[in-house]
């Protein structure tokens, strides 16, 4: 299966054609050559949009990654297998997704560097995020520090740069706490990586802006212990 059409930083393409591999026979789902829709992963949902083929059309509702294959969730008409085919991303969707998880890696960056704390899990929505650190224990004056930070570094409009960087090179690079490289299966290299200002690097496939100022503005609606010295951080972009 090819890589997907929107890495390493194509992230603003919104149409493109593909063939149809394979049709399931109970009529859920196909599998295209190659696809620009991004699949369920890593804390942020899968695409949506549309297929267009023979003055046909349907809507893509889900887009996972299941033994192997990318498969898109049809709602309506299928294509057959070796037709050609249009799709179309929601862009809207899309673009609210983009936003929200530089967002994350923003804040995950600003609290690794504050509080040493990593990121312990995260969940992307188009309305808002939540993210999740271990260890670490916050009071409400380290979640107003934290959403300053990340404001300030907004308003300096720092670039976000996406490109594909060698494994090895990238365990030496990255800074110890900021992702866990060990449950990245060893066969993935090189690998996708998201820079922030050329200091913060995250190896990532979601999807991302290219400039800071592009999120707009932060702010940090709850915050919530979870146990174990883990603290959950929800919020939301203005």
């Amino acid at each position: 299966m090819a890589d997907p059409l929107y890495l390493p930083d194509r992230e603003y393409r919104k149409k493109f054609e593909s063939s149809v591999v394979k049709v399931e026979s109970d009529g859920s789902y196909i599998v295209l050559q190659e696809t620009l829709f991004y699949k369920e992963g890593g804390g942020q949902p899968s695409d949506k949009g549309k297929i267009y083929w023979k003055n046909k059309e349907s809507e893509v509702v889900d887009v996972q990654r299941e033994d192997g294959e990318v498969r898109h969730y049809i709602k309506g008409q299928l294509p057959k297998p070796g037709e050609k085919v249009k799709g179309e991303i929601e862009w809207d969707r899309r673009y609210k997704h983009m936003r929200m998880h530089t967002a994350q890696h923003l804040i995950s960056w600003i609290v690794l560097n504050m509080y040493g704390a990593s990121t312990a899990g995260n969940q992307i929505h188009e309305d808002y995020s939540r993210i999740d650190f271990k260890p670490v224990e916050f009071s409400e004056r380290d979640v107003e520090k934290i959403e300053k930070a990340a404001n300030s570094l907004i308003k300096k409009e720092l670039g976000v740069q996406k490109k594909m960087m060698d494994r090895e090179q990238l365990e030496q690079q990255v800074k110890d706490g900021r992702t866990k490289l060990d449950i990245i299966p060893d066969h993935i290299d090189p690998l996708r990586i998201v820079v922030i200002g050329g200091e913060d690097i995250c190896p990532c496939g979601g999807t991302h802006v290219d400039n800071l100022e592009e999120i707009g503005e932060i702010e940090i609606t709850d915050r919530k212990s979870k146990g174990s010295d883990t603290e959950r951080i929800k919020f939301e972009l203005a």
